[in-house]
């Protein structure tokens, strides 16, 4: 695949010693990347000087920009019924989009349609389900408009049952698109979210370009190590691989990998045991550098 590849930051999150976001890039560079996913603790805290010296610095790597998290909180929400909360979602949404711009980074994905990790909160799930949706497509149309005006595309990352309940296949999420009407709102597939709630990956991925509402795709194995070749996995890349070159899709492929229960987002994305050791950066790096070989030779 002739496609840029990407590796996001909170990979390399949790490792012993702690590295920071300009040690991350250089070993981003190293493993051969050719785009990095920022995470919004990246940069949002940073001043505005800050942030311009980050960007230059990315840019002297070789490296692209992308964004992956929303910072939706139960007092910022799109979906929320609440007034307050819901507008404030949508101010919170177009500010991540102004961030993105100055980040240059021109595609913005995670999960602006509500809350990460979450359940329905009533017996009512299809109601409750109707309405959460319905806010988060008035909302989402809203910041899209913003989106547009600042050239930066709103990926909605769709995930599995366990971690959102609005949309979880791509049928779902390119139902979301359509009601929200803009070439700005697309789809972030993730492989190992597919994995989960998709009959078959090729065709999810196929359908969403068809439509014209695929961003881009998040790449990782069902247990979310780095796609590397030489062993057998529950994911056929071969078959992902000819339908990207197939549909002439060409948006960047971002490796989203968690090997290290250290980290801090451990507990949140689930992860009980140590895949990869804290202290190994080399081999974080030699694994990193493997997956863009393997993906790049398909």
């Amino acid at each position: 695949m002739q496609n840029n590849i990407g590796l996001q930051t909170a990979y390399w999150n949790g490792t012993t010693p702690e590295l920071d976001i300009y040690k991350i890039i250089d070993l981003t560079k190293k493993a051969n990347m050719d785009t990095i996913e920022l995470k919004a603790g990246d940069f949002v805290p940073l001043t505005t000087e800050e942030r311009r010296e980050l960007k230059s610095y990315i840019k002297d790597a070789g490296l692209s920009v992308t964004v992956n998290g929303t910072g939706l909180r139960p007092e910022r929400d799109v979906s929320s019924s609440d007034k307050e909360s819901h507008e404030a979602g949508i101010r919170h949404l177009c500010t991540m989009l102004d961030l993105c711009v100055e980040m240059d980074a021109k595609l913005f994905s995670g999960i602006p349609y509500g809350l990460w990790n979450t359940r329905p909160d009533g017996e009512d799930i299809a109601g409750i389900k109707k309405v959460r949706t319905a806010n988060a497509v008035k909302g989402l149309t809203e910041a899209a408009k913003h989106a547009e005006e600042a050239g930066v595309t709103m990926c909605l990352e769709i995930v599995n049952r366990f971690e959102q309940y609005t949309a979880n296949t791509a049928e779902e999420g390119i139902a979301v698109c359509e009601a929200i009407g803009s070439e700005y709102c697309k789809l972030l597939l993730d492989t190992f979210h597919m994995n989960i709630e998709e009959d078959y990956i090729p065709d999810a991925i196929r359908t969403a370009h068809e439509k014209g509402y695929l961003g881009y795709l998040h790449i990782g194995e069902s247990n979310r190590k780095i796609p590397a070749g030489g062993r057998k996995t529950n994911i056929d890349w071969e078959a992902i691989a000819e339908t990207i070159k197939e549909i002439g899709f060409e948006g960047p492929l971002v490796m989203e990998p968690f090997v290290l229960n250290t980290s801090a987002s451990a507990k949140s994305v689930s992860l009980w045991r140590a895949i990869k050791p804290a202290d190994d950066i080399d081999g974080l790096v030699a694994d990193a550098a493997a997956g863009v070989k393997y993906l790049k030779s398909l």
